[in-house]
């Protein structure tokens, strides 16, 4: 995988730097700088991501930081509706049967036509196109899980698709100390 962490952070040149100092802090040489463009970093990091992403919210949640999420990827693919429903199928054994769930979708994913060309999908489509692969209970409130796909920029000259399974608190916004 490319990278496997998401770093989100205000906008700005200082803040860009602020951001990759606390994570340096952090994460030293086990957070491998991959891509960065506006507010977002990407990193591939040693371990699992969840758990890198678990310590570091734990250190910025008693710091100042511009720091605004940190989203742990388990998968990361071509910004295509098929592609992102194959790897929503091999998530999907993860989630209990009797757990509800919610999908987060942030940028928007394509349909390759017959001709071969893509076409941008509308958000609701791709969620109800990719809902159809999760037999769970639907929680948009409070869900015990959350499939987050994040289209980002990767390397300046492409898109991927993110696909997380997470637990709400795992993408909420992170608290700014004053």
């Amino acid at each position: 995988m490319e990278f496997n962490l998401i770093v989100i952070h205000e906008p700005g040149l200082n803040n860009y730097g602020w951001a990759r100092n606390q994570v340096r802090q952090v994460l030293g040489l086990d957070a491998v700088f991959v891509s960065a463009y506006q507010s977002v970093i990407l990193y591939k990091v040693k371990g699992d991501p969840h758990e890198v992403a678990r310590k570091l919210r734990e250190y910025l949640s008693n710091a100042s930081t511009p720091i605004i999420r940190v989203v742990p990827v388990d998968y990361v693919t071509e910004p295509l509706i098929d592609r992102v429903c194959e790897v929503v199928k091999e998530l999907v054994p993860k989630i209990p049967k009797d757990s509800t769930f919610r999908i987060t979708l942030e940028g928007h994913l394509f349909r390759v036509r017959e001709d071969g060309a893509r076409v941008r999908m509308h958000t609701i489509d791709s969620i109800r196109e990719i809902a159809k692969y999760v037999p769970r209970p639907v929680n948009l409130e409070n869900p015990d899980w959350v499939i987050y796909i994040r289209v980002v920029k990767y390397m300046k000259v492409s898109r991927k698709a993110t696909i997380s399974l997470v637990k709400p608190y795992e993408i909420a916004r992170l608290v700014p100390k004053e």
